[in-house]
């Protein structure tokens, strides 16, 4: 059972609306990577939780600094994606015969330096035994009331945007997985993007302050496979296209190279952990110039639209096209020969 159906069967049942006027929060009917808790009148605070398993998530060989720095900075990419400011972290750690000291001291290492670039601390957590290793954070983050990026606010007509370049990290895994003789510098640039993503906090927080946009997520399972998650919560289709992906000089040459990969692959490979958002068109230029003052690099690939009823598939109902080149759909006609095939959107939790 995949995972948002094993949530919706089982764990939705186990929320509820806060009745107590003292203590309001909410789950967001576990459709977000957070949940919200009423703070003061002018902030709540978000809550969110990650675990990594050995031999899934990673692997000891990766070393341990890599291991925590990337635990902690895809945390971190979960607070960005609701637009807050990362406050402080648990952590839970198991342990086994394999885990010696010098390895939880570079796990520690690689903690300390993440926590000093966002400036968090660890708070508590609780450490057991297993077989496999598993890491897990709990990570706590400040909004401002009523600004939080969600994944149900997308409208009809809104743009959809991506941050930065999309697939490096999955190159990156396969670089890992595949190690050439010699380490190119434009290899490193991709093993970077998949053991250090960048947590884009300072651009969900602009997006709050400029009002260009109330809905984001990030890339963790793949572009098609979190837009699909925006789609299912706001009740929308998405028209994404092939031609605009923006991709890296240095994935295009990691492309041009292994005839194994395309763009298309990239777009289901997950790990990325840039930002998917929506906006309203009349912010094309406000977009423009915060792309310029931040320094990132952000692209309009998609739009939002109604469901059309009439290309449904039947066990999915709501959608994302993949085009291989824009169009213009405003005349509510598909070009059905510019229509590719998807056989697969993301990572699937099984």
């Amino acid at each position: 059972m995949q995972e948002f159906d094993l949530i919706n069967k089982y764990f939705k049942n186990l929320t509820k609306i806060s009745s107590d006027p003292k203590i309001k929060y909410s789950s967001l009917d576990l459709k977000d990577d957070i949940a919200i808790i009423n703070l003061n009148k002018t902030h709540d605070l978000i809550v969110s939780k990650d675990i990594f398993i050995e031999n899934v998530h990673f692997l000891k060989e990766d070393g341990a600094k890599k291991i925590s720095s990337k635990l902690l900075l895809t945390n971190l990419s979960d607070i960005a994606s609701s637009g807050g400011s990362p406050l402080f972290y648990m952590l839970g750690f198991t342990k086994n015969s394999n885990c010696d000291e010098k390895f939880i001291e570079e796990f520690c290492q690689g903690l300390k330096k993440i926590q000093k670039e966002f400036d968090i601390n660890l708070i508590g957590g609780d450490t057991s035994n297993s077989e496999k290793l598993a890491f897990s954070i709990t990570i706590f983050g400040l909004v401002k009331k009523n600004k939080i990026l969600q994944r149900n606010s997308a409208k009809a007509g809104d743009l959809i945007f991506v941050s930065n370049y999309i697939g490096d990290a999955l190159l990156g895994l396969n670089i890992k997985n595949n190690l050439p003789k010699k380490i190119l510098n434009y290899h490193q640039k991709l093993l970077d993007k998949h053991f250090f993503p960048k947590p884009r906090i300072d651009l969900a927080k602009k997006l709050i302050e400029e009002n260009l946009s109330c809905c984001s997520t990030d890339i963790s399972d793949g572009l098609l496979k979190d837009l699909s998650n925006i789609c299912n919560a706001s009740n929308l289709d998405a028209h994404i296209y092939l031609s605009k992906i923006p991709v890296s000089p240095w994935a295009k040459k990691y492309l041009n190279e292994n005839s194994n990969f395309s763009i298309q692959d990239l777009i289901c490979g997950g790990d990325d952990y840039e930002l998917i958002f929506s906006i309203n068109p009349k912010n094309l230029a406000k977009i423009s110039n915060l792309s310029k003052k931040l320094k990132l690099k952000l692209t309009h690939i998609g739009e939002f639209y109604k469901p059309k009823s009439t290309l449904k598939s039947p066990n999915k109902k709501f959608d994302v096209f993949l085009f291989k080149n824009f169009h213009n759909s405003s005349s509510n006609k598909f070009d059905h020969k510019n229509i590719l095939k998807i056989t697969k959107l993301g990572y699937e939790h099984q």
